[in-house]
């Protein structure tokens, strides 16, 4: 019996040992990928050409408002000029008619520009997702090449959170860290002239509308 309890506890003890010692061997990695997003040179150069574009679409935007403002400051002095006692009946229907038809032609421009404005703010989402895409897929191919490189068997992302907003990895120690390894190896590739490094650390912008949503109140008659 006592035999028997040394022989299980031994082999308790060896599987143990020999479970210890494969977990010490497991290779374990870190990374920063919300910084290494910032930091690549193409986040920078994609935030200054989209910023580009918003810009074109806003100068477009700000000139049909301008317009539209205009045909209202008509629309509402024709209404001053009906409201005037000594306006002669053939002039006040003239009047009332031309209000009609500027009415009218608000109308259609605020269709317009309302179309123009979500238009422009589903083409400038859709491209920006193309293209955060095409950067994330760039960093994974790079962190994945340096897990089978170098071996890892775990590697987390130290900048993800849970569903709480409880970081994904409460400590690790630095040695584990690559991130700046990532980095140097993703902007080796930076075209002279590109993006600086210290450039490329500031945060990408967060992403905007195209243009802030065209007014939907209608004149008064």
């Amino acid at each position: 019996m006592k035999k028997t309890l040394i022989t299980a506890l031994l082999a308790i003890a060896i599987t143990l040992g020999t479970t210890l010692t494969a977990s010490a061997q497991q290779k374990i990695g870190t990374v920063d990928m919300k910084k290494i997003f910032e930091s690549y040179y193409k986040t920078k150069d994609a935030e200054t050409k989209m910023n580009d574009e918003r810009a074109s679409i806003k100068r477009d935007l700000d000139e049909r408002t301008e317009k539209r403002k205009l045909m209202e400051a008509d629309i509402t002095k024709l209404n001053d000029e009906l409201k005037k006692p000594e306006l002669s009946g053939a002039k006040k229907d003239a009047a009332a008619k031309d209000r009609e038809k500027k009415i009218g032609e608000w109308q259609e421009m605020m269709k317009d520009l309302q179309a123009f404005t979500k238009e422009q703010d589903e083409k400038i989402g859709a491209k920006t997702l193309n293209i955060r895409n095409g950067i994330v897929s760039d960093i994974k191919a790079v962190v994945n090449e340096k897990i089978k490189s170098d071996g890892y068997d775990l590697v987390f992302d130290t900048s993800g959170l849970s569903s709480n907003g409880v970081p994904m990895v409460m400590y690790a120690r630095d040695s584990y860290d690559f991130t700046k390894e990532i980095i140097e190896k993703l902007n080796a590739a930076r075209p002279k002239g590109g993006a600086s490094a210290t450039d490329a650390t500031k945060p990408a912008a967060a992403d905007k509308p195209a243009a802030k949503s065209a007014e939907a109140a209608k004149p008064a008659k």
